[in-house]
């Protein structure tokens, strides 16, 4: 049997490695079971020795996090921001709440918690058919439903963020897409019925659309977002982008995109080009809104 402790001090003094590297102290069993995890976490032989194979794989994840450090912009007095593991990256918008803030909502479960980067690649746009961000936000937070979201956009134009866009939440209803992506519920309650609600409460009467197709079949009219939530969708791409270096690119057509749907794709989506039982958000024209960033409007 070999002597793991004995191996990975030789491994260190001969790669150049230190415990301090995966989080650890000293060469003992609590290295061991962190270089395990390390490894299970990366797709390695999860059998506690760091040899050449692990050491790559901990020598890129270290040169990644050092990327993500200098990609970190100092937030100024006054300005707004936006979390990724546990750090602030700017916002251009007025109205963020953060979780710790006054006023701010966390989701306490139906998520999972990541303490290592993950690899974000995607962005999911949704609409949560409440009436306000925190009705959606007291749904997905109920015991009973495993569900979540990273961010809301309210009726007023208000970005929420109620998880950190480190850890996994459970919302574009494929594991291939959550694991590597962050979403957004944009509060439309969708049914024309509740127009009144809009206007007796000092929102105004929504937008309609009339003319929207999806997965190839055109839909009954249902209401549109308010322009201030689409500009504050166009805010909280651009800074998700800038954070985490999500492609500005958008997929075209109304329906499933097999490569958004096997978590393979780069850019901003919508739930529907994940799961044909899916609808939203139908008439949003997300590649208007990137081409805007692009262009810088």
């Amino acid at each position: 049997m070999v002597d793991k402790i004995f191996y990975n001090e030789s491994s260190a003094k001969s790669l150049g490695w230190e415990p301090s590297w995966l989080g650890a102290k000293a060469f003992d069993d609590s290295l061991i079971r962190k270089i395990r995890a390390f490894q299970r976490d990366n797709g390695l032989k999860p059998d506690g020795l760091l040899g050449p194979g692990t050491f790559r794989r901990l020598v890129a994840h270290r040169e990644a996090q050092e990327d993500y450090d200098k990609a970190h912009v100092e937030i100024q007095p006054g300005e707004k921001a936006i979390l990724y593991k546990g750090k602030k990256f700017p916002i251009k918008w007025d109205k963020v709440v953060l979780p710790t803030d006054d006023g701010g909502m966390q989701h306490d479960n139906g998520y999972q918690h990541m303490k290592r980067k993950r690899n974000i690649s995607m962005f999911v746009a949704h609409w949560d058919v409440c009436l306000n961000s925190k009705s959606c936000f007291r749904v997905l937070n109920k015991t009973s439903r495993s569900a979540s979201i990273h961010f809301a956009i309210d009726n007023d134009g208000t970005i929420y963020q109620f998880l950190d866009m480190n850890h996994i939440a459970w919302h574009a209803s494929k594991r291939s897409v959550n694991k590597k992506s962050v979403g957004v519920e944009i509060s439309n309650a969708y049914y024309p019925k509740y127009q009144n609600w809009y206007k007796k409460n000092g929102f105004g009467e929504r937008p309609m659309i009339t003319d929207a197709t999806v997965h190839g079949k055109k839909m009954e009219p249902f209401m549109d977002f308010y322009d201030i939530q689409k500009e504050a969708l166009k805010a909280l791409m651009e800074a998700v982008h800038n954070a985490l270096d999500i492609p500005l690119e958008a997929p075209e057509g109304d329906t499933v995109v097999k490569e958004v749907a096997s978590g393979k794709y780069k850019g901003f989506v919508h739930h529907f080009n994940v799961v044909k039982n899916k609808i939203d958000c139908a008439g949003l024209d997300l590649n208007k809104i990137v081409e805007d960033i692009k262009n810088g409007k």
